[in-house]
């Protein structure tokens, strides 16, 4: 058997296998003779059927039958020859075989990224220190006050905290842009769900108003295709409706599973759940810088393969549109998708390298903990455990969290961090602006 390896890009390859003609003839013979001895054929006794008989009748089934062996056996003997792993299912293409030939076949495929991760001790972390205060739970109160808001139409012009009733159409150049267009699109003022330059554009103005005017979007926004550009709006306002607060009473506090205690008790629960929160959020910051200064530290090729695959993960997990899957709309999903699965593919490979070469091993220990913790948060956590133990995968979900989790501590522990003074409202809602490493692209 002769083996040759072809280079096609940074990851894929394409393994050409050439098996000579006596180990097809001799295979095929052994297997003929096995058959003559077995089959039944009427006019000819068990065991006495003449070879060239069998070969017409058998022939062909027999000759694909061990061509199939033949490429199985061969393709995994020549892959630990040549010390390659694919990632996924080889793509075979097979020449035509002839009787008395040898045969060859070729496979291509994608392989493992090959890296040693570098520059940790570089990496440099700002560790939020910040801690809840009186005025952060009086915000949280306001907050769920809005929650419950009644709203009721307000015969003035829009202002801050109001919400709004819209028609709006984007076009850059005279085209729609995506995600551009809405029909009687419910928004309220003030509350981060559109641009601020668009909001501002609504202030002061009342039910019934046409406006139109451009706004520059920023440069690192998600949509490349926008991002930095200059695009017309045409927006029609219908309704202004403003915000009815119920009172801090009984029945505001009681709604919120605060059954004695009044007040005081309320702030006491409110003020336990948001220091957790502090927590998770700090841990949530910390660990976003440590994934990113892994991935500016340790460029490498990406798997074409695997961003695929997470692009249909995203989309599924998003509730992507799945009606049409035409050209059109795999371009929109690669174009809205392909960042997140690109960042999301590199991390997975940085995480599993680490923790191979520092031999990291899930802690199960830890993985019970995380789960008992949030089981506790509700009303029966033993229902919640039970849920997990029989849901395929939930255990396995929070296992690859935890071993993420342990693989980010270890890099934590040899970075360089430094404290930072930051406020709840600042960690709980941090301001990002959506990007990537350039070079975490697909193998070209």
């Amino acid at each position: 058997m002769q083996v040759s390896v072809e280079t096609l890009s940074d990851l894929e390859r394409r393994v050409t296998v050439q098996i000579p003609a006596e180990t097809f003839t001799r295979d095929i013979q052994d297997r003929m003779r096995s058959l003559s001895k077995t089959v039944r054929m009427h006019g000819f006794r068990q065991g006495k059927i003449p070879l060239k008989v069998i070969d017409r009748r058998y022939g062909e089934q027999v000759r694909q039958e061990i061509l199939g062996q033949l490429m199985e056996n061969s393709l995994r003997e020549a892959l630990t020859q040549e010390g390659l792993r694919p990632l996924d299912s080889p793509k075979i293409e097979p020449k035509t075989f002839k009787d008395g030939q040898d045969f060859e076949y070729s496979v291509t495929f994608e392989i493992l990224p090959e890296f040693e991760p570098t520059g940790i001790e570089e990496i440099r972390i700002e560790q939020p220190v910040a801690e809840v205060t009186e005025q952060d739970v009086d915000k949280m109160i306001e907050t769920l006050r809005r929650q419950q808001a009644i709203w009721k139409v307000a015969e003035r012009p829009a202002r801050a905290g109001d919400r709004v009733r819209i028609d709006f159409v984007g076009q850059v150049d005279g085209q729609a842009i995506v995600g551009g267009k809405g029909d009687n699109a419910w928004f309220v003022l003030g509350a981060g769900e559109l641009l601020k330059d668009f909001e501002d554009q609504l202030i002061d103005l009342t039910a019934g108003a046409d406006i139109e005017f451009d706004l520059t979007f920023p440069s690192a926004y998600y949509l490349r295709d926008i991002a930095g550009k200059s695009v017309r709006f045409q927006v029609k306002l219908h309704v202004v409706e403003e915000a009815i607060l119920p009172e801090v009473d009984e029945a505001f506090i009681t709604s919120l599973d605060v059954k004695e205690g009044g007040v005081a008790a309320l702030r006491q629960a409110l003020r336990e759940n948001m220091e957790r929160e502090l927590r998770n959020g700090i841990k949530a910051q910390v660990k976003r810088q440590v994934l990113q200064g892994l991935l500016e530290a340790n460029p490498f090729p990406l798997p074409r393969g695997l961003v695929t695959a997470e692009i249909e993960n995203l989309a599924k997990q998003t509730r992507f549109p799945a009606e049409s899957d035409d050209e059109k709309t795999q371009e929109v999903k690669k174009r809205w998708l392909f960042v997140e699965a690109c960042r999301r593919v590199a991390v997975g490979l940085l995480i599993s390298r680490l923790a191979e070469i520092q031999r990291i091993k899930v802690d199960e220990q830890r993985v019970n903990d995380h789960l008992q913790s949030v089981a506790a948060s509700y009303q029966n956590p033993a229902e919640v455990l039970s849920w997990c133990e029989k849901t395929p995968g939930a255990r396995d979900n929070v296992r690859a969290l935890v071993f993420e989790d342990q693989v980010v501590e270890w890099v934590l522990e040899r970075a360089r961090v430094s404290e930072r003074p930051s406020t709840f409202a600042e960690i709980m809602n941090p301001v990002r602006l959506p990007g990537r490493p350039a070079q975490q692209e697909f193998s070209e």
